[in-house]
């Protein structure tokens, strides 16, 4: 009886565990190529908003000093898969973009600070790492995660747009972190 019992627990603690796994479905490779033409457009069309306030992270003026050189703005160059680590509430519904960017996605940039797209993350205090990540799109909504950093600063918000005859628009815009 005690072996019966056993064999119940475990059979139990197997189709739980099997139950628990999340069902992912494989994109098709039409899915992810509109998936991935959608989230460029939505880079394009609104990247001076996903790289903005960027003055913040300007060095302070010393003493004596009018004009101090601007920060350089590294930003990285491939969205990377999600982040398990930054749920911050999000559905698990959302399907998630992962690519590399290219220097036509940002031909819309416009802003006094230099944009460099780099592929390693540079411990320079002259340059303000940019990182995409988290970008889905689910039907005409959007979300992408950005991360500013510079030195020991921080800032992480989360930027929401709706499609509209076509156009990527900036809805909203959430403070996800600052340290």
């Amino acid at each position: 009886m005690d072996r019966i019992f056993k064999k119940s627990i475990a059979i139990f603690l197997i189709l739980f565990i099997l139950g628990c796994k999340k069902d992912e479905k494989p994109i098709s490779n039409n899915n992810h190529n509109t998936l991935i033409s959608d989230a460029r457009s939505l880079i394009r069309q609104n990247c001076n908003i996903l790289i903005d306030s960027v003055e913040q992270f300007d060095p302070p003026l010393p003493n004596g000093k009018k004009v101090m050189p601007k920060l350089t703005i590294g930003l990285m160059d491939s969205i990377p898969k999600r982040d398990l680590s930054l749920r911050m509430g999000r559905s698990d519904g959302d399907t998630f973009a992962e690519f590399k960017l290219e220097k036509a996605d940002l031909i819309n940039f416009r802003s006094p600070y230099k944009l460099n797209l780099v592929k390693v993350k540079k411990e320079d205090t002259n340059i303000l790492l940019v990182t995409f990540s988290e970008l889905s799109i689910k039907g005409n909504h959007a979300f992408v995660v950005v991360k500013k950093v510079r030195g020991i600063g921080m800032i992480t918000n989360t930027y929401y747009f709706r499609k509209e005859n076509g156009k990527w628009v900036f809805t909203k815009k959430e403070l996800d972190n600052m340290g």
